[in-house]
């Protein structure tokens, strides 16, 4: 509704007001009426004096709850807290790890995977194989097979030169150094 509409109508009422009527026309209406209402009162407070234990321990109840609730939370938040410190914890431990396993591999693991000595070592055995065997096969995979041939080539020829007779290898020796002693006096 408006309010300027109900200040008119408020305005019109003021002017012209409506005649008084009596509510009650015998004394005995009034009489009954606080009767009622003091047997309502009296109903109230009876229903007041059984309600109000009932009303303590619903009143006590709620304040023990409430406080059975705060310590809960007071309690999962420090689990909260010590989950959140072991979560960081682990995230550390975690980088730090990570750190150590990067530095590793492209550390120490790099220089004997891939670094500039290993591969020269690798290209060293590739030469050498090739030398001994006549070819290099690719499908080695590491560097310990083709160097176990290569040993087990070497321990074949040392067994193959122990059994050589002592004057066979003093006569190839001088005839390696009249060679050698030949090369130097033409250089």
């Amino acid at each position: 509704m408006d309010v300027d509409k109900t200040i008119e109508m408020a305005a019109k009422e003021l002017e012209n007001p409506p005649p008084n009527t009596l509510y009650f026309k015998d004394p005995i209406q009034m009489m009954d009426l606080f009767e009622a209402m003091e047997q309502q009162s009296g109903d109230y407070l009876t229903m007041l004096a059984q309600t109000d234990s009932l009303n303590r321990r619903l009143q006590s109840a709620i304040k023990c709850l409430k406080n059975d609730t705060e310590t809960e939370l007071e309690n999962f938040k420090y689990y909260i807290d010590q989950l959140n410190c072991e979560i960081s914890s682990k995230e550390k431990l975690e980088q730090f790890l990570e750190n150590k396993f990067y530095r590793i591999i492209n550390g120490l693991f790099y220089e004997c995977v891939a670094g500039e000595e290993t591969l020269k070592l690798k290209i060293c055995i590739e030469y050498v194989y090739d030398q001994v065997f006549g070819h290099y096969d690719e499908g080695h995979t590491n560097l310990y097979e083709p160097m176990r041939l290569i040993e087990l080539k070497y321990e074949e020829y040392r067994m193959a030169m122990d059994c050589i007779d002592i004057k066979s290898i003093k006569k190839a020796e001088k005839k390696a150094f009249s060679q050698d002693a030949k090369n130097e006096k033409r250089s």
